[in-house]
């Protein structure tokens, strides 16, 4: 059984991994300085579509996903292959983005071997069961959280106000241009936690913890480097991390407070490939899921991040792909479950 610790556990890396490689510096190359209040804005409006999916878990109470799919019948089909394209898209998203972020770790190591052991951990944690994934993740949550505190307590010193100020220099349109990113990438990768069985009622907590410190990274990421240079920067969450010095003599550790990122990301694509194996069919099922994975890493490391253009392709598009899955299936899903719970209260 999974518990509360486990639900939170997952929930918060689900919050922040989209912003590795994307969010930061998405955001701030739209609205500069006014990022921080697209942040805020962001979480808010969040909280709504956390909610709904909350809802969703609580109508279909015992039931997995896959048997509330195939109680959809017609609509039910179109969903699921809707949700195995949306898995396949942020699955391969993230190995992408991992193998470059790691790559600054790791200069001379080509992509395809960065990637390779990440695939091999995925495959067996993912056939293992949800259970051991959601245990996975509530072990690296406490190191990740520390060392984003330690991190962020570290760099307060360095900021400067200066770099922030004025604020609201850019149009409405182009301030709820940023909004739309920031809830975007924070609330989609919740889609997947539709396959748990449970209603997960640390979501919006959880949600609230994640974004707090995503909140506080853009403050010290403009107030730090400035918006211009945060604009510039591919991975200003990670250039920021080069000014921690402890005690004037402790330097150069930005690699393992970095850790905490790659802990977001690889709970994130573990949920994401543990989400495609729920939802394919139940015949040679393990052996279906391991072609896919394949398949996507293949992509991620030969069409995506070989070719820069086609990385960039990704990062404007899989906030606008991610959001637009998420806006189909989840009112279908609650209405539906809505419905059938008025219909039959005690189903």
């Amino acid at each position: 059984m999974i518990s509360k610790f486990q639900y939170f556990s997952v929930n918060y890396f689900l919050t922040r991994a989209l912003f590795l490689g994307i969010g930061f510096s998405l955001i701030t190359g739209v609205t500069k300085q006014d990022s921080i209040f697209a942040f805020v804005v962001g979480t808010i409006i969040g909280i709504f579509f956390i909610w709904m999916i909350n809802k969703i878990q609580q109508y279909k109470s015992k039931k997995t996903l896959d048997e509330v799919l195939k109680e959809m019948k017609g609509l039910g089909i179109f969903l699921r292959v809707l949700l195995i394209i949306f898995g396949l898209v942020l699955l391969t998203e993230g190995l992408t983005f991992f193998q470059v972020f790691a790559s600054f770790f790791l200069v001379r190591t080509p992509l395809y071997f960065i990637s390779l052991p990440l695939i091999l951990l995925i495959l067996k944690i993912s056939h293992d069961g949800i259970n051991t994934t959601f245990r996975v993740a509530s072990c690296l949550f406490p190191i990740s959280f520390l060392l984003t505190i330690l991190s962020q307590t570290c760099l307060f010193g360095y900021s400067d106000l200066n770099n922030i100020m004025p604020l609201f220099v850019n149009k409405p349109l182009t301030i709820m241009r940023s909004i739309f990113y920031y809830t975007s990438l924070s609330v989609s990768p919740y889609l997947l936690m539709l396959m748990t069985k449970n209603n997960n009622k640390n979501a919006i907590p959880a949600y609230l913890v994640g974004s707090l410190t995503l909140i506080f990274k853009m403050f010290l990421i403009l107030a730090i480097i400035g918006p211009v240079l945060a604009n510039l920067y591919r991975y200003p969450e990670y250039v920021i991390l080069k000014e921690i010095k402890i005690l004037d003599f402790i330097e150069k550790i930005e690699n393992i407070v970095a850790l905490s990122w790659v802990f977001d990301h690889f709970v994130y694509i573990a949920i994401a490939s543990l989400f495609i194996q729920e939802l394919l069919p139940q015949k040679k099922q393990k052996l279906w899921h391991t072609i896919l994975v394949i398949i996507s890493y293949f992509i991620a490391v030969y069409f995506i991040g070989k070719y820069y253009t086609n990385e960039l392709t990704m990062y404007y598009t899989i906030p606008i792909f991610a959001f637009l899955i998420f806006i189909i299936a989840v009112p279908i899903l609650f209405i539906f479950l809505l419905k059938k719970t008025r219909h039959n209260p005690t189903s």
